[in-house]
């Protein structure tokens, strides 16, 4: 029972996350939110992003889903393969398709 309450929640709040950084026509890029410009995104930089801020979610949360070596910080090629939300299959797609965490394409 513990394990389905954890995998709902995290489909949940990768939903969440996904919807809060969604923006249509132009979607936020690697180099967008990098603002030092070091090759790698830090909470602090997360931190920064309206969307997350508005909408409270957590820098560290959020880094924690994209950080897949655990080292802090999210390079471009995690960046790259970030769990998206969107269709069934294909580019963004959360579902059949695609590679990432859960199912989610990318």
């Amino acid at each position: 029972m513990k394990i389905v309450l954890v995998m709902v929640v995290l489909l949940v709040s990768v939903f969440l996350i996904g919807r809060v950084l969604a923006q249509p026509g132009n979607p936020l890029t690697f180099a967008d939110i990098d603002t030092n410009k070091d090759g790698v995104l830090t909470v602090d930089e997360l931190g920064e992003l309206a969307a997350v801020r508005d909408r409270g979610i957590g820098a560290d949360r959020l880094l924690g889903f994209w950080d897949s070596d655990g080292n802090g910080s999210v390079t471009e090629e995690e960046f790259a393969a970030r769990p998206r939300i969107g269709g069934m299959g294909g580019r963004g797609a959360m579902g059949m398709g695609g590679r990432g965490a859960m199912g989610m394409g990318r």
